[in-house]
């Protein structure tokens, strides 16, 4: 039996339905998503609120816990919990907020047949994957490894599944980790062949007051990307600890397509396999990288690095100098180093709730 709307009923949900169409959407590519939008999203805090509208006064509908994945209907502008960021998700339950979503795809690829004796790149290609000390599906799980992680691969087998899993190889480990096949898409050489080569005038600046990165060859702007910068954390005991990003200008000294990347302190570390596109240009080892564990950019998020989002990383490492060769994957030069960064602008006052 089909059931009938109620007056009152047809004309909240009209209202609704208008007030949703009059959110301006914002398309895929626009530059304050921080992430080109996908059709599908993870969660990446360890719970996150879904309200009736894009607003954080909205009626709280109910919570996506940690590595959710989401179906995406669009990106919307609202008033965002935060100055920096005032774009929302809409999903079917409702809206939430963009800086806790990281746009992803699932895209399983064919595994290869063969390994070079060198190895090669990959990037993981699903929502996530979880790194197991055997090629085995109910062996240990050593790490969760998300959407765009970039892994060095250095073999191949069969697992007692039957599928085909890849061997790994983290500099940081002693023993090598394994990762199903179809989970890893491989980076093609051409992949990371240097951009606009012949131009001898670049520059980047990065700005830590506003939060932006610009690209320039001589006074043309080329590139901009919205990044998270270096932030100061609060421990425990009220301590603060400044991890800001150091001002001045500094030559790219060293880049890796693949970085496993550990520091900080017990309550305030971090380690994250697979950190991709990096680019090294202060003495401290602050770098500009790619980001998996959060969109939440447009304010100081990380530990004296450039965080970007993966696709505006990737750019920049092929940009930028000294040019790198797909293998060895990793170059390291002397003073006068590669490409210029010139890192402006006055950090945020402190903020206890500035994220990791």
């Amino acid at each position: 039996m089909i059931r009938k709307f109620t007056r009152r009923e047809f004309l909240k949900l009209s209202s609704i339905a208008i007030g949703a169409a009059a959110l301006p959407t914002l398309s895929p590519s626009d530059l304050r998503l921080g992430q080109t939008l996908t059709r599908l999203g993870r969660v990446t805090i360890r719970k996150a609120r879904v309200i009736s509208r894009p607003n954080p006064r909205g009626e709280l509908v109910t919570y996506k816990e940690r590595d959710e994945v989401l179906e995406i209907y669009r990106a919307v502008v609202g008033e965002g919990f935060y100055p920096h960021n005032h774009v929302w998700i809409e999903i079917p339950e409702g809206y939430i907020y963009s800086s806790w979503v990281q746009p992803v795809k699932n895209d399983p690829q064919p595994p290869m047949a063969s390994i070079p004796a060198d190895g090669l790149y990959g990037d993981i290609c699903v929502p996530y994957t979880d790194a197991r000390t055997a090629a085995d599906p109910k062996a240990e799980i050593i790490y969760r490894l998300y959407y765009s992680v970039v892994l060095k691969v250095k073999s191949f087998k069969t697992g007692i599944d039957g599928a085909i899993w890849y061997e790994i190889d983290d500099e940081n480990l002693f023993d090598t980790y394994w990762v199903q096949g179809q989970h890893i898409r491989p980076i093609q050489p051409d992949e990371v062949t240097p951009i606009s080569p012949d131009v001898t005038d670049k520059r980047l600046v990065a700005n830590v007051e506003d939060h932006w990165l610009s690209a320039y060859e001589g006074a043309t702007e080329v590139f901009r990307t919205r990044i998270a910068s270096g932030a100061t954390f609060f421990e425990p005991d009220g301590s603060q600890r400044a991890a800001i990003t150091p001002g001045g200008a500094h030559p790219i000294w060293s880049k890796r397509v693949s970085r496993h990347m550990e520091g900080g302190t017990p309550t305030n570390g971090y380690d994250l396999p697979g950190v991709g596109w990096v680019s090294y240009f202060a003495s401290n080892g602050a770098a500009i990288h790619s980001t998996y564990w959060h969109n939440d950019y447009g304010r100081p998020r990380s530990h004296g690095c450039l965080n970007c989002n993966p696709e505006a990383a990737k750019w920049l490492f092929r940009w930028t100098t000294p040019e790198v060769e797909y293998i060895p994957g990793t170059i390291t030069v002397t003073w006068p180093g590669g490409t210029r960064v010139g890192i402006e602008g006055t950090p945020p006052p402190l903020d206890d709730d500035q994220g990791g």
